[in-house]
This record gives structure tokens, C-alpha cells and sequence, in this order.
């Protein structure tokens, strides 16, 4: 995953409210009472949340299994004028030399991890990295929209540089949803065909909460996007906060 599709990941996510995101995550800290001195992004993929964290004066880690997905981000950070540290770690196994303030997880990072042992085990890695009364951020792709709105649909959209085919199937007995994308892009006159195959597992929101309680935290909230009430019942996008 992410190999070929790195290098035109940012063209399909230009829509994506990344300021929105990096002022929601910095509200959350003031929520919360954290002035992090050093955060790690986890799935940080190309580097937008971190490059953006880095920009209003955090000191960041970015950490991405991808290592086409880390290549772009460096090249970006450079390009940027920031000097950010990205290494290619499993975010279920993730090791650092020193606790932290603060870690983050968006844009369905933990949807990767296709079994709830697996995120439990995650969860309580991140708990024994997190300074006392450091914080985790992340946010994933809601049961719902996993299991209905993409479900075993098909999405076609067709541009002039970048077009795509993206078919799923969600098992409901596993709960996951596999995501066949083909990607056609131009070169010159002819376009490039690429494949790929995501999964994604479906978590509910009582799961992930169990499951972060499981792990030692004991101040755990669940927010609608930019907002800090509760999360809607067919809510697309779940935010979970959890500090140690």
C-alpha cells in the first residue's frame, strides 16, 4: 500500500481542510491543559499534519510505515525549510528513545490495524511513550461509513492529470472493508496505470473507548470534527482524545 500511490496522494487530497485540522488538534491541547515540547505524528503519510504542526513551532517526529509516503513528506519538509525527523516504523510497534507530550494519528491511521488485539496493543505501547498527562489525538473512519457509505460501493472520478476507480467490499463478519483502487495518470499523451488494495477495519465507538480505557487512559472523550460535543450516530469521522 502507498507505493506508487504516494506520489499522487497529495493531488487527490487537495481538498482536504489541513489548517482546519492543525488549529482543531492545537484547540484540543488547550482543552486539555498540554504544552507539548515534542510531539510524534503517527501515519503521518506525506507530511501535511506535520509539516503543519512543525509551522506554528512544535517540535515533531513524523512516523509512517510507508517509506514512498516518508520520501514525499522529507521532500516537502525541505521544500518548507524544516528540518523534521521521519522514520518508517509499523504504527503498532512504534519505539522511541524518550517519552513524549504528545502524540497524533489522523486520517484513519488506525484503521489499518485490522485487529482489535492489534489496536489494544497499540494503545497501550502509546500509553508507556506518553509523558504523565500526555495526550492522544486521532480520529478514524466511523463503522458506519466503512459498513454504508462506502460499503461495497464504487466510486469513479475522472480528471485530466489523475483519474481513478475505487472498489470496495465490506465483510461484516471481519469487519473490514477492501478498497481496490486503480489509478490512471497522465503521462504526455498516454496514462499510467497503477493498482493497489487497501483494508480498513470498522471499529465502533464503544470498541475504541474499551480499548483505550484497556491500555491505562483514564481521561477518554469522543468528538464530533471540530467540535468538542459528542459524536453523532452516523457520524462519518469519529475524534477520540485520550490522556494519560
Amino acid at each position: 500500500m502507498y507505493r506508487n500511490f504516494a506520489y499522487v496522494y497529495d493531488n487527490l487530497m487537495a481538498d482536504y481542510n489541513y489548517p482546519k485540522w492543525i488549529n482543531y488538534i492545537r484547540k484540543i491541547f488547550d482543552r486539555c491543559g498540554v504544552v507539548p515540547n515534542n510531539v510524534v505524528d503517527l501515519a503521518c503519510g506525506t507530511g501535511s499534519i506535520t509539516i503543519g504542526l512543525a509551522d506554528k513551532g512544535y517540535a515533531i517526529t513524523g512516523i509512517d510505515q510507508s517509506a514512498d509516503m516518508l520520501n514525499v513528506a522529507k521532500q516537502k519538509a525541505r521544500a518548507k525549510g524544516f528540518d523534521i525527523q521521519f522514520i518508517c516504523q509499523d504504527i503498532r510497534y512504534i519505539m522511541l528513545h524518550h517519552p513524549v507530550d504528545a502524540i497524533t494519528c489522523m486520517c484513519d491511521g488506525f484503521n489499518y490495524i485490522l485487529s482489535l488485539q492489534e489496536l489494544e496493543e497499540a494503545f497501550e505501547n502509546i500509553y508507556k511513550l506518553l509523558n504523565p498527562g500526555g495526550i492522544l489525538i486521532f480520529d478514524i473512519s466511523s463503522y458506519y461509513k466503512l459498513s454504508s457509505i462506502l460499503g461495497s460501493n464504487t466510486m469513479v472520478d475522472t480528471d485530466n492529470e489523475i483519474s481513478f476507480i475505487w472498489q470496495n467490499h465490506f465483510d461484516k463478519s471481519d469487519k473490514i472493508c477492501q478498497m481496490e483502487l486503480t489509478f490512471f495518470v497522465a503521462k504526455g499523451d498516454l496514462y499510467k496505470r497503477f493498482d493497489e488494495v487497501h483494508f480498513q477495519r470498522a471499529y465502533t465507538r464503544e470498541e475504541i473507548m474499551e480499548a483505550i480505557y484497556h491500555a491505562g487512559f483514564d481521561n477518554v472523550s469522543c468528538y464530533h470534527p471540530f467540535t468538542f460535543d459528542q459524536a453523532k450516530k452516523r457520524a462519518h469521522r469519529l475524534v477520540f482524545v485520550a490522556q494519560r
